[in-house]
C-alpha cells in the first residue's frame, strides 16, 4: 500500500481495500454457501433416485394388474389363445374371456366379393370425352353421370362424390390406363348394373365386368352362412375372417404362455427394482448410498416379499413355491418356466387361486396390485419421502438465500465503512501537508 505524510495511505488504497474485501467474501462465501449447495446437490440426487424407483415401482404395477381380480381389463386366467390350422380363414377376437375351450370348424366354398367393371383402354386420362351419359344402378337405385365437356380425370372425380363406388384410374401398361368401377362394399346386394348412352368405354362388353358381386358362404361347426362380407362374428366373441376358399379348424384354449410370460416379466421387474433398491441404499465401492433413509425402502420391499412369500387360497394351502417359483440366496426371483408350464396345464385353477384369489381372500396378484397403488397414494409410503425431501430442498433453498443475503449486506457494509476510512484518511493527509508546507515557508524566511 502506498503511504502519505502520515503514513496512514492514500486515495489509491481504495482499490486495494475492494480487492481486499472481494476475497474475504468469496473465502467466507465457500466456507458458508458451499456447504449448503453440496446438500441441496445430494438432496436432489436423492430425489432423481426416489423418482426411479418410483417410475419402477409403476411398470411393476402395470405388470401386476393383469393377475388383479378386480382389473378393469381382462384377467390374464381369462384369456383364451386360438390357433387355426389351414389357410381358408384366420381369426380375431372382441373379448377372449368370453369364448370357450373347443376347436371350431370351417369351410368356405364361395368368398364375398365386389362388383368390379373395367373400362376399354385410354391412352390419354386427360384428354376430353365425348357427350353421353353413363349410368350406373345399385340397391335399386340408378345414378346417372354425363361425360359432357369432362376429361376422364374429371369423369372419376364426379363418381367418387358417390360413397356406394369406388372409381380408379389404373395404369396398366406404359401408355394406357383403365377406367375401374367397383362397388364399396361386397355383396350380392351390391350388384352394379351399368348402361352407356351416347358413349361407348366398353363398360357394358361381359369381358369387362371382371369381377362378380357374391356372398360369402361358409359352414361353421354345422351351420351354414351366408354374409355379404367375409366376416363372421360369432357369439362367443370369436371374429373369423374368411382369405380363401377351403377347410380351417381353429383350436382354442387357454393361454398358458401368456401366463409364464406375465410371471416371468414380474419376477425379472421384481428383480431390476431389487437391484435398483440395494444400490441407493447400500451404495458401493465408490460412492456412498444415495438414499439417507434407507428405512423407508426396506420397509416397502418387506412389505412386497411378504406378499409374495405368504400363504394363499380359502384354505391357505396355496404359495408360489409348489409351481416352479422362488428366490435364490441374493433374494432374487427365480422362474422355472418348464415346471410353471406343467403346472398350468395340471392345476390351472390353483395357480389362478394363488394369484388372483377371491373377494374374500386374496390372491397375490390382487394384494400386490393393491399394496403397490398404495406407495404413490396421498399418503402413501413413498410420496411421503418424496414429500419430505422436497420439503428438506425447499429449507436448503431458503437457508442458502438468508445466508447469501446476509453476507452480500456484511460486506456492502464493510466497503462503505473502508470508503469513509479512506476519505478522512485523505482529509487527514491533505491538512498535514498544508501545514507542512506552511512550516517550511516560515523555515526559509
Amino acid at each position: 500500500m502506498a503511504t502519505g505524510i502520515l503514513g496512514l495511505g492514500t486515495s489509491g488504497s481504495t482499490d486495494l481495500s475492494s480487492e481486499l474485501i472481494t476475497k474475504l467474501k468469496t473465502a467466507e462465501s465457500t466456507s458458508i454457501l458451499d456447504p449448503i449447495t453440496a446438500e441441496q446437490e445430494d438432496t436432489q440426487a436423492e430425489i432423481d433416485a426416489l423418482d426411479e424407483i418410483q417410475t419402477m415401482v409403476l411398470e411393476l404395477l402395470d405388470l401386476v394388474d393383469d393377475f388383479d381380480l378386480f382389473t378393469s381389463d381382462t384377467n390374464i386366467f381369462d384369456e383364451v389363445s386360438a390357433t387355426t390350422t389351414g389357410s381358408s380363414v384366420s381369426f380375431d377376437a372382441t373379448d377372449t374371456s368370453s369364448m370357450e375351450e373347443g376347436t371350431v370348424s370351417v369351410e368356405v366354398t364361395q368368398l364375398a366379393q365386389k362388383d368390379v367393371y373395367q373400362s376399354n383402354t385410354i391412352s390419354d386420362t386427360t384428354a376430353t370425352m365425348d357427350s353421353g351419359t353413363i349410368s350406373i344402378t345399385i340397391d335399386g337405385e340408378t345414378y346417372d353421370f354425363s361425360t359432357d365437356d369432362k376429361t376422364y380425370e374429371e369423369l372419376v372425380s364426379q363418381m367418387n362424390k358417390n360413397d356406394q363406388l369406388e372409381v380408379t384410374l389404373e395404369q396398366v401398361g406404359d401408355e394406357s390406363y383403365r377406367m375401374v368401377i367397383k362397388s364399396s362394399e361386397s355383396g350380392s346386394a351390391n350388384a352394379l348394373t351399368i348402361t352407356q348412352t351416347d358413349i361407348d368405354l366398353g363398360l357394358e362388353d361381359e369381358a369387362n365386368h371382371v369381377l362378380t358381386a357374391q356372398n360369402l358362404l361358409a359352414t361353421i361347426d354345422g351351420i351354414d352362412y351366408e354374409k355379404s362380407s367375409n366376416q363372421v362374428t360369432l357369439e362367443s366373441g370369436l371374429i373369423i375372417k374368411a382369405v380363401d376358399e377351403g377347410t380351417s379348424t381353429i383350436t382354442i384354449e387357454k393361454d398358458n404362455a401368456s401366463v409364464v410370460e406375465g410371471i416371468v416379466n414380474i419376477a425379472d421387474k421384481y428383480n431390476e427394482l431389487v437391484d435398483l433398491v440395494n444400490s441407493y441404499i447400500l451404495g458401493d465401492d465408490e460412492e456412498s448410498a444415495l438414499i439417507s433413509d434407507s428405512s423407508t425402502l426396506r420397509t416397502m420391499m418387506s412389505q412386497i416379499k411378504e406378499i409374495l412369500f405368504d400363504t394363499y387360497g380359502l384354505e391357505n394351502e396355496e404359495n408360489m413355491f409348489k409351481y416352479g417359483i422362488s428366490f435364490d440366496s441374493d433374494g432374487y426371483m427365480q422362474v422355472d418356466e418348464t415346471e410353471l408350464t406343467e403346472a398350468l396345464t395340471n392345476n390351472y385353477d390353483d395357480i389362478k387361486e394363488l394369484f388372483t384369489g377371491y373377494a374374500e381372500k386374496e390372491g397375490i396378484g390382487t394384494r400386490l396390485k393393491t399394496y403397490l397403488d398404495s406407495l404413490d397414494s396421498l399418503d402413501g409410503l413413498l410420496t411421503a419421502y418424496d414429500d419430505k425431501l422436497d420439503g428438506r430442498l425447499e429449507t436448503l433453498e431458503d437457508e442458502y438465500q438468508t445466508a447469501s443475503d446476509k453476507l452480500d449486506e456484511k460486506y456492502e457494509q464493510m466497503a462503505t465503512q473502508f470508503a469513509a476510512y479512506t476519505v478522512l484518511i485523505t482529509q487527514m493527509e491533505n491538512s498535514f501537508a498544508s501545514l507542512k508546507l506552511l512550516i517550511e515557508g516560515d523555515s526559509d524566511s
